[in-house]
């Protein structure tokens, strides 16, 4: 049995290039875009950007080089109601995400530290082979990861409240953050190593965890701004009369003109490599120490979409977490499993759902907003995405998504509890299934 590649078969290889007397595709690839050239142009016309299920629409967010998605998906659940509540126009109304940002960091930092001073880490561990705690390793290779959940942002709401972006504005750092979270981690990792140290010794781990968060804080209020304590707000209303929110507190902002419970969501899943109808829990998912655990049900496909479909039409939008990078040409905006010929090009043929992720193919690593679709024979044919890119990216800022990507690509949905089954509310009850840990992509 050849173990390796011998020259006799690249011999071989070419000689089976060379009998191909077309050698068009070569040339044509030698200059262009290989997903340019396999653009199946035919599945472009077919998605159009015509939908008879549209939500109200809003203020479009742009994360610019950054990976709070999570948060601006949050924010999109509640921002139109918050602007209705204050009597603001929609399109002028926008709630900071660099607050969350913020308080997410120092939480994360000290959720961290706590792993650290609650486990049984030691310097030898440290030492030890990765494979025998996979699941502990992964979390702290990047503790203070700034990828999350729609549930951290809902932990951070409910623990912190919220201002107006104009109260607490993203900063250059806040949305160019690759550089700052490399450093921010840095910081993280030298506390943890101290934190083993002081184990051995009778030092009091807490008093040298505030000393920490307090380094942190300083850190983050010079990158990103401090966070008010109270603050005042003047607005034009749709009356055209100017108002003045006088000394408010960024919960008592919240709790009085956000009228959204975000405590009756739930994630719900599609995620066929894992049993339905169980409750699902990742290990090391919380950014907040006292916060409750990353949970999610999972479901057939059929009974997903029927979920989603049935939250929009009641005019409630809908977030999910997908990948947003696979079958997307972004040229036209459209996300399509047909969009690209590779099967025609390089019989390269399609993968199913179970199998993308089985082999890491397709993963949720983008949460996006559907504020629409267009449904034929009550079946959904394509669905309007609102992404985190700014209202001069995409199509005004949305995505043309086919259902064929959504069955595909999309994993997750937030879904509100009363469009719940009774079977499905009894599963929530359930004692979770503990898998992963924050860094899996599923």
């Amino acid at each position: 049995m050849k173990q390796k590649i011998e020259n006799e078969q690249i011999e071989f290889f070419s000689k089976c290039f060379n009998k191909i007397k077309d050698k068009n595709l070569q040339k044509i690839l030698a200059n262009n875009s290989i997903l340019d050239v396999a653009l199946n142009e035919k599945i472009k016309k077919e998605n159009k950007f015509e939908f008879n299920i549209e939500l109200e629409e809003g203020k479009i967010y742009n994360q610019g080089d950054c990976k709070r998605c999570w948060i601006f998906g949050a924010l999109n659940l509640i921002k139109n109601n918050m602007a209705h509540n204050l009597n603001q126009n929609v399109m002028e109304f926008e709630l900071s995400p660099n607050y969350l940002n913020f308080f997410d960091k120092l939480e994360k930092a000290n959720h961290a530290y706590q792993v650290i001073i609650d486990s049984e880490i030691d310097e030898k561990f440290l030492l030890c082979d990765y494979e025998d705690h996979p699941i502990l390793t992964g979390y702290l290779k990047d503790p203070v990861r700034e990828n999350g959940k729609v549930a951290y942002a809902h932990a951070l709401l409910r623990k912190y409240g919220i201002v107006p972006i104009s109260v607490m504005p993203e900063t250059y750092n806040s949305l160019n953050s690759d550089d700052f979270n490399k450093w921010y981690t840095r910081k993280i990792h030298l506390d943890m190593l101290k934190l083993i140290s002081l184990k051995k010794s009778n030092s009091d781990l807490y008093k040298e965890k505030e000393k920490m968060l307090k380094e942190c804080y300083k850190i983050l209020a010079y990158v990103l701004g401090e966070p008010p304590k109270t603050f005042d707000y003047t607005y034009t209303d749709e009356n055209n009369k100017v108002v003045k929110l006088k000394n408010l507190t960024p919960m008592e902002f919240y709790q009085k003109y956000c009228s959204v419970n975000l405590d009756e969501y739930v994630l719900i899943a599609q995620i066929p490599i894992f049993d339905y109808y169980k409750k699902y829990e990742r290990r090391y998912t919380k950014n907040i120490v006292e916060a409750d655990a990353h949970n999610f049900i999972n479901i057939p496909q059929k009974q997903f979409t029927e979920l989603c479909l049935k939250q929009l039409k009641s005019n409630i939008p809908v977030v999910i977490g997908c990948d947003n990078k696979k079958y997307r040409d972004k040229e036209s905006k459209i996300l399509d499993t047909r969009i690209f010929n590779f099967d025609t090009l390089f019989n390269i043929k399609d993968m199913t759902k179970a199998q993308s992720l089985e082999t890491f193919d397709c993963r949720a690593r983008h949460i996006m907003t559907i504020r629409g679709a267009y449904v034929a024979d009550d079946n959904p044919i394509r669905w309007k995405v609102e992404d985190s890119a700014g209202e001069n990216n995409r199509i005004n800022g949305y995505y043309v998504m086919n259902n064929n990507y959504f069955e595909k690509c999309v994993f997750y949905a937030w879904i509100n509890k009363k469009f719940l089954s009774r079977k499905l509310l009894k599963v929530l009850q359930e004692p979770a299934i503990l898998y992963g840990f924050e860094g899996s992509e599923i």
